[in-house]
């Protein structure tokens, strides 16, 4: 199973769209389940790890393929990608890359530390724990949430771990305080 996030920036809004379920792109080397390319929206796409450089008055933000060059993300949106450093992302963005460089409209998270990762608003639930995409959709299940995780209902997070039973299980996780 997988789980694909998507941001897609529109007319200043955010909004994430959560599929899960049983990809048709089938299993890498090492038996895990790879994304179906089918479900990545049209323009250019990189698929790789995010990382950043620069400082503060002028950060650049850069995801590495494991295949290619690196491309520079830039955009209105740079600055939630940025605050993915070190996770496995998909960026896309309209038209293609030019000179490096990719306007980054969407944003899909792939994984974390080699774990299926998802990402939304952590809230609890009658039947327990539940990651609610940004703008809406279906909510995903989280089990073995850290007391420290619990801390963070109502706000922006990543988890990452094993995929069990349409959820996921915590055995990573991150608080975006600075998601605009």
């Amino acid at each position: 199973m997988t789980t694909d996030i998507r941001l897609r920036r529109r007319t200043g809004v955010a909004v994430v769209l959560l599929v899960a379920g049983c990809a048709s792109g089938g299993a890498n080397e090492a038996g895990q389940d790879v994304p179906d390319p089918g479900v990545v929206a049209s323009g250019a796409c990189a698929t790789g790890t995010v990382f950043a450089e620069g400082v503060d008055i002028a950060p650049r933000t850069f995801v590495h393929p494991m295949d290619g060059p690196r491309v520079e993300l830039v955009g209105e949106f740079v600055g939630n990608v940025r605050l993915l450093t070190g996770t496995t992302v998909e960026v896309c963005g309209p038209g293609g890359i030019e000179g490096g460089m990719l306007e980054v409209t969407e944003v899909a998270l792939r994984q974390v530390d080699g774990m299926p990762a998802a990402l939304g608003t952590l809230t609890a639930g009658p039947a327990g724990w539940l990651l609610v995409p940004i703008g809406g959709g279906e909510p995903l299940g989280v089990t073995a949430v850290p007391t420290d995780l619990e801390r963070a209902v109502d706000r922006v997070v990543w988890v990452a771990g094993p995929m069990r039973d349409g959820g996921i299980s915590v055995r990573s996780y991150s608080v975006l305080e600075a998601w605009r």
